[in-house]
């Protein structure tokens, strides 16, 4: 018995312990965009994340919350603009469009992207312009995606705090601007 206890206690003690890696969230705040720093060992990715300020509503008069992400992972940047309900309920093959951009008051410019894989929103094709226009910017930025429930919805986010995340990406290797 004695025997089983020493082999059983070995055994425990010299399993490999797994280990998790933990996101740190920040929450977005009326002044602040919102931040998920995540390292699992292998991979570390930032993500800053600020929803729209305006009321968007689909075709159906029902309330939708955009959302946008710029994120570095493995040197690589990413802007992402996504809604809830998705923009692009319908499965497919995806595809590529044109989106419309406007800084503050400025004039309008295009933007070409690509649908994510889950439909849920778009994923910019060019993200550092689309950085370096949210840097140079005073209050706002405004999209317009065309989509086939919400071809009218317009959103609108603010700057806020973007300009205090510059060097945070410059050193994981994705430049803002």
């Amino acid at each position: 018995m004695r025997k089983l206890l020493i082999a059983t206690v070995a055994l425990v003690l010299l399993s490999p312990i797994s280990s998790t890696a933990e996101d740190e969230y920040i929450d977005e705040t009326e002044t602040t965009w919102g931040s998920i720093s995540s390292d699992d060992g292998f991979k570390k990715t930032f993500t800053i994340y600020a929803t729209q300020d305006n009321e968007a509503y689909d075709d159906y008069g029902d309330p939708i919350e955009y959302t946008i992400e710029v994120q570095c992972s493995k040197r690589r940047l990413s802007v992402l603009v996504y809604g809830d309900p998705d923009i692009y309920p319908e499965t497919g093959l995806g595809f590529k469009g044109t989106a419309q951009m406007k800084v503050d008051s400025g004039k309008i410019t295009k933007h070409y992207f690509t649908t994510l894989k889950d439909y849920s929103g778009v994923a910019f094709n060019t993200p550092k312009t689309i950085t370096s226009a949210i840097s140079k910017s005073k209050e706002t930025i405004s999209f317009k995606i065309p989509s086939s429930i919400n071809a009218d919805a317009v959103m609108t986010f603010s700057k806020k705090n973007f300009n205090s995340y510059i060097v945070k990406f410059k050193a994981l290797g994705c430049s803002l601007k």
